[in-house]
């Protein structure tokens, strides 16, 4: 007989949004590289820097996608590579957790998450509190 338990997302991972830093369209400009440039649904340009290095969750903050779901809400960035302050940044404690991560938020009904009324937001608050969407039940066998 298996058990549930419940986890919050510290548990499997730090949230790292004080590293984001956003660059406009005409920073990154001039600014061309190899690098991706990572909003909240994915790769939004290529720049010469980076902040990242290494195997991260990405989950949109902000946006449309976050009700009608075209491109993943939740999806590993890997490598180096830069955010901006559109997606929340997880670096999770073991590299399987990521995928846990992604496919617990593929399959999460975000709809009593989400705020704003023109522009969908996912706020960190949604995310850390401790009644949030991020308290994972997993069965423990």
């Amino acid at each position: 007989m298996s058990e549930w338990q419940e986890f919050k997302i510290e548990d499997f991972a730090e949230i790292q949004n004080q590293k984001r830093i956003p660059l406009s369209s005409m920073e990154r400009s001039k600014r061309q590289g190899v690098f991706p440039y990572y909003g909240a649904s994915g790769i939004v340009d290529y720049i010469n820097d980076y902040i990242f290095d290494g195997e991260y969750v990405l989950v949109s903050e902000d946006g449309e996608n976050l009700r009608t779901r075209k491109t993943p809400i939740a999806f590993k960035a890997i490598g180096q590579f830069w955010v901006n302050n559109h997606a929340h940044i997880l670096k999770c404690k073991k590299g399987y957790l990521s995928d846990i991560i992604v496919y617990y938020f593929k399959n999460l009904d975000l709809n009593e998450y989400i705020t704003g009324a023109v522009q969908p937001k996912l706020n960190l608050g949604s995310m850390a509190s401790k009644n949030s969407l991020v308290n994972i039940k997993i069965s423990i066998l």
